[in-house]
């Protein structure tokens, strides 16, 4: 019976250091990505302004307030959110709080469209560290967007 030759020609060794290498690097650049892709969530700062809704027990974020991505309207004047001249008037039912106000008490709740439209905290990946990201929260606690 003849043997079998097991010995890998050139060529075929320079297909598999080829593709070994290339499978490196993909694996490599796949890592880097997941690990630049990570993710935290920052929370708002406890001096954060938020519109409580005394009635429903709920909170929405200034930026919800103007864009009115809520569950129930909290100002009474909708058609002069834009003017900034004109300061927001408040529905009978609502005041403005902070977040340590509402977070400190347990019957609190956020407003879930507010929540939905990711109103509240901010996803910052590591990417975004490593580049720049601006806060979505002032020095004061006050909201930028």
């Amino acid at each position: 019976m003849p043997a079998i030759d097991t010995r890998m020609t050139t060529s075929t060794r320079r297909w598999t250091i080829l593709a070994s290498a290339i499978g490196v690097v993909l694996l490599g650049a796949v890592a880097a990505a997941a690990f630049l892709l990570s993710y935290k969530i920052l929370p708002p700062p406890g001096i954060a302004p938020v519109i409580a809704d005394e009635e429903n027990s709920t909170y929405a974020s200034t930026p919800c307030i103007m864009a009115n991505t809520l569950d129930r309207e909290l100002i009474n004047n909708r058609n002069e959110v834009s003017d900034p001249d004109k300061t927001l008037e408040l529905k009978p039912y609502a005041n403005e709080k902070t977040i340590a106000n509402v977070t400190s008490d347990p019957r609190w709740k956020r407003d879930t469209a507010c929540n939905y439209a990711f109103g509240f905290d901010q996803i910052v990946t590591r990417w975004m560290r490593l580049t720049g990201y601006r806060s979505r929260w002032a020095d004061d606690g006050h909201w930028r967007w």
